[in-house]
């Protein structure tokens, strides 16, 4: 927890840089998730990623974002439910032709409807955010990358997404094409009297919206 400590001082220090407009973002994937937890193993089931962000040009206050996915699987001999919703605060640390790079925090929400073989659970998690991307210069592509980490209190957890994006430069608004894969791991400890490990991965397609 020191090390979360000293994160969170620096990512406070006044310095570090802000959007140059009011900015709204949101996005949309489609995930092509497997999952495995105890008991459970599942093919490829279709799940839907929301984001939405809201940047300001003041140094001091951080941005803020919303991301929620969840994934459900009724049909198999375990049905499986999990959702997270992360409610980030977040600042710009670069942003230049070369680099874009944001650095936060995010409160996380699990929510398990349907625990295989146990009770549902339900609670939050602190976990630090960051994500990167470097354009390839002159050609509309980049690359990118977007993390969520945490260990707090025996519970670990990640939510890890890179790939390849294509953004499109228009007058009012500009919009992206990505295609990532995304990996999550959830090894839960005694949270709210659950324990037990939950893994996704899978390929990602998505479109996100810079107004």
């Amino acid at each position: 927890m020191k090390r979360l400590a000293t994160a969170l001082c620096l990512i406070a220090a006044p310095s570090l840089a802000s959007a140059d407009v009011l900015a709204l973002k949101a996005g949309a994937a489609a995930w092509m998730a497997d999952a495995s937890a105890p008991g459970f193993d599942a093919g490829q089931e279709q799940q839907l990623s929301l984001t939405a962000a809201f940047e300001h040009p003041i140094p001091i206050i951080p941005n803020v974002k919303v991301r929620y996915w969840d994934y459900a699987e009724k049909d198999g001999p375990v049905p499986l439910e999990l959702s997270t919703l992360d409610a980030i605060l977040y600042y710009e640390i670069l942003d230049n032709p070369a680099i874009d790079l944001d650095l936060g925090v995010s409160a996380t929400n699990f929510q398990d409807g349907r625990a295989p073989g146990q009770r549902s659970f339900e609670g939050w998690l602190p976990q630090l955010y960051g994500t990167v991307r470097v354009p390839l210069v002159g050609t509309g592509f980049g690359v990118y990358g977007e993390a969520t980490a945490t260990n707090w209190d025996d519970t670990s957890a990640y939510d890890v997404e890179a790939g390849l994006d294509y953004t499109l430069d228009m007058p009012v608004l500009d919009l992206s094409l990505r295609l990532g894969y995304r990996q999550v791991e959830n090894d839960f400890d005694d949270f709210d009297d659950y324990s037990g490990r939950m893994e996704f991965s899978g390929w990602s397609l998505g479109l996100l919206v810079d107004l």
